[in-house]
């Protein structure tokens, strides 16, 4: 295919009007006709074509072009390989996929075309196709054009009786700061990372109120803020760390907003914290729509962000690599170290043991050995930490200082303190640190950062001692990753995990698990997650996600009250194509499909795993296991009902005591 060929380019597809599928040369038409004899269908009025090489062909049938926006009606993909069609109808849904620029798909001498062109350009002088991936339904369009208060009729723009973009009073933005007794999520989530410490000095770019401010400075962090009606009159100063905790979402004005972002980074000489109400979590019943976002009661505005949107806002900003730390919240790092550090911490299993009881002791052969033995057994505890025999520089500075006053060196206490070490121990956590910074350099390839040098002199030490050297760490995670193309080993590692009671093995080789168990999967398994969520740009909304073990695809799932309901009820489905590099979101709302039996993907460690097996037992026992995994509540109701039962709360009552 050629670049004057006609049509719309989309994602490596181009799409065509049935119009203008003459203009093609003669071996795509030849394909297009295969491709309709294979799927026996002649009502199509679109077809997509791959432009990557796949051979893969899909006819749509849209709305009449007469309609300024049609609507898809259905899809038909056809494999010309294996010749196979499969088919989706979208006729009955109430939120169908809906066409915009369609001029784009028709020929050149379509004698409508200049009308459509100038209904494309009306919309983007007013802006109304900017973030185009939030549009592409019949509501979300509906919507953005009922908040910018124009509405189409035929094929021109007219304006709302009255616009619902105009607020009755002025924004209230100081309104919108909060008291709080503890401190910020955005703030846990450094501290957790480790990216706030006792040396660490942190800037609050938006202070508010200054809770965040004054939980640091009582736990002896250095700390300081700023905030345009809190707190004018405080500097503002360049920081360690600087958090923009739920500032962009309060601004109405996208220019402003790109300011503020780029004066809280240039404060940040190692990590910007960006956090945000996400679209997911907002509660618009009592809002009004104002610009790209909504008026509360309260007279404050609301930008409720998609997590992908404000992850290509910050990155078009500040030209920086944004990653996702929770749901929401972003890091951007000023320093590479700092940076690379982070990403190591993101690919570090949590499941480190301790030091064992039952490690070996030597018996003293003299006085100075008991004298050091406290020093000695905290050396040991570095290492097992480590997985490797600490450098002298990484013995904390109390330690340093006793040896020398017992006259003894680092190197020497080094070596006695190996004798009070359990070698399988340490074997362990070096095996599991190895399989860490293999994760962390396969995934760094997305990075684009690959160089010894750019690494932390930590992780420098950790490939020398665990490697030998950065070519065999390299090569070590390049395996790594080749392997995740060996369904076998994937399948193998999957069932080792389940039979461990991490996550859930189905009959078709899926593996379910919660995303919050992810750190504890093994290496393959974590790998493969982290290529998919490098693609997607992060499962932190999702709360559960299924690896299809013999397809190379991984699937995210985000339910409503995940934590808080006993059949969480589906909102969006995500499914990662690992092999062909694809991306498909599916939305679920208003289907109301619920999770079944939601303990067998969560550890007996997890936060109310014992009241959900409880809830899932009787679930089993009244026979609703059978339903599979896209029941509705309605079904699951009326299953229960005939069995004389309802739901209350976290359990099933008889319908008579209800």
């Amino acid at each position: 295919m050629h670049a004057e060929d006609p049509g719309k380019l989309v994602a490596g597809n181009r799409y065509l009007h049935r119009d203008a599928v003459a203009r093609l040369e003669q071996a795509l038409r030849s394909e297009i006709w295969e491709a309709e004899a294979i799927a026996n269908a002649s009502h199509w009025n679109v077809v997509k074509l791959n432009t990557i090489g796949l051979k893969r062909i899909s006819l749509l049938t849209y709305e009449d072009f007469e309609r300024p926006f049609p609507a898809l009606l259905e899809s038909i993909t056809v494999n010309l390989e294996n010749q196979t069609a499969v088919r989706r109808s979208y006729r009955a849904r109430v939120n169908p996929p809906v066409l915009h620029r369609k001029e784009l798909l028709l020929p050149a001498d379509h004698p409508r075309l200049e009308e459509f062109s100038e209904l494309t350009m009306g919309l983007e002088r007013i802006g109304l196709l900017r973030e185009t991936s939030s549009i592409g339904t019949r509501r979300a369009w509906d919507e953005r054009m009922r908040e910018a208060g124009v509405k189409i009729v035929g094929h021109t723009i007219e304006l709302l009786d009255e616009p619902l973009s105009k607020p009755d009073a002025t924004i209230q933005r100081h309104l919108a700061a909060i008291r709080r007794d503890g401190l910020s999520s955005p703030i846990q989530s450094l501290i957790r990372y480790g990216l706030i410490n006792e040396e660490t000095t942190v800037f609050d770019y938006g202070c508010g109120f200054g809770s965040d401010i004054e939980g640091l400075q009582t736990a002896g962090i250095s700390a300081a803020g700023w905030d345009p009606y809190y707190a004018p009159d405080q500097p503002r100063e360049p920081a360690n760390v600087v958090n923009l905790g739920f500032v962009l979402n309060v601004i109405e004005t996208p220019a402003e907003r790109q300011d503020v972002l780029r004066s809280a980074f240039a404060l940040a000489q190692r990590c910007l914290a960006v956090a945000v109400i996400t679209s997911s979590r907002a509660r618009t019943e009592t809002c009004r729509p104002y610009g790209d976002g909504h008026v509360t009661r309260r007279g404050t505005f609301q930008k409720f962000y998609r997590p992908v949107e404000l992850k290509e806002f910050i990155e078009s900003t500040l030209g920086r690599e944004a990653f996702p730390a929770g749901p929401g919240l972003f890091f951007i790092f000023a320093d590479p170290l700092s940076e690379q550090s982070y990403l190591l911490s993101r690919q570090t299993r949590r499941s480190v043991p301790a030091v064992s009881a039952a490690a070996r002791r030597k018996e003293a052969r003299d006085a100075a050995f008991e004298a050091l033995r406290p020093d000695l057994e905290a050396i040991a505890a570095v290492a097992t930490e480590l997985g490797r025999w600490p450098a002298v520089v990484e013995l904390p500075q109390e330690i340093l200082n006793r040896l020398a006053a017992a006259n003894t060196s680092a190197a020497k206490a080094i070596s006695l303190a190996s004798s009070l070490s359990d070698p399988e121990v340490l074997d362990e956590v070096a095996q599991q640190r190895q399989e860490d910074i293999a994760v962390y350099l396969a995934l760094n390839q997305f990075n684009r950062r690959k160089n010894y040098r750019d690494l932390p002199e930590r992780l420098q030490r950790d490939v020398r001692a665990l490697f030998q050297n950065f070519t065999m760490a390299q090569a070590t995670a390049r395996d790594l990753l080749f392997s995740l193309a060996d369904s076998e080993r994937l399948c193998a590692a999957a069932e080792a995990t389940a039979s461990e009671g991490l996550g859930y093995l189905d009959e078709e080789h899926n593996y379910w698990v919660s995303t919050e168990l992810t750190p504890r999967l093994p290496a393959v398994l974590r790998c493969f997650a982290g290529c998919a969520e490098k693609y997607a740009g992060g499962f932190d909304e999702m709360q559960l996600i299924k690896f299809h073990l013999r397809t190379g695809k991984l699937t995210g799932f985000r339910y409503a009250d995940f934590e808080l309901s006993p059949l969480p009820c589906l909102e969006v489905r995500t499914k990662v194509d690992l092999r062909r590099q694809r991306i498909s979101d599916f939305d679920h709302h208003g289907e109301d499909q619920r999770l079944l039996l939601k303990s067998r993907f969560m550890a007996t460690d997890q936060t109310g795993f014992k009241r959900q097996k409880r809830f899932d037992a009787q679930a089993t026992e009244i026979g609703l296991d059978g339903l599979g995994i896209r029941a509705t509540g309605t079904e699951i109701a009326l299953a229960a009902e005939t069995a004389g039962l309802v739901l209350s709360g976290w359990s099933w009552v008889p319908v008579a005591f209800r």
